[in-house]
């Protein structure tokens, strides 16, 4: 015979939500996902759904969206800085000029990020 789950609830607005824990992390739980580590729970979520659930059921796929959110922020940083680097803004006193070429230089770093780090199996 199967036991009942006894759930514990927190009432905000008059209504209940269920205390659920995803994982043995309750800081990583609570802590809000960055752009990176969405774009990854959601790639592995579509794409790779056994690793997924694995993840989940170990309590290891909070911590480990983190870390790729995190992973891909400092990558992305650095990559800029290279490309800005090799090929410095044209006009730095031409502020249009100046932001078209950032947003350039961005995508293309964003584009590195999404190949090396965030559509990767974890």
């Amino acid at each position: 015979m199967k036991e009942a789950l006894e759930l514990n609830y927190k009432e905000i607005d008059g209504i209940l939500y269920p205390e659920i824990q995803i994982s043995k992390d309750k800081e990583a739980d609570e802590k809000p996902l960055g752009k990176y580590g969405q774009m990854a729970l959601n790639y592995l979520k579509e794409n790779h759904p056994n690793r997924y659930s694995l993840l989940l059921a170990t309590g290891k796929l909070m911590p480990t969206m983190h870390k790729v959110n995190q992973e891909a922020y400092q990558k992305l940083d650095l990559i800029m800085e290279q490309i800005l680097m090799k090929n410095p803004i044209p006009s730095p006193e031409n502020t249009v000029e100046s932001f078209k070429h950032r947003e350039q230089v961005k995508q293309t770093a964003e584009e590195i990020i999404l190949l090396e780090i965030v559509y990767q199996v974890r």
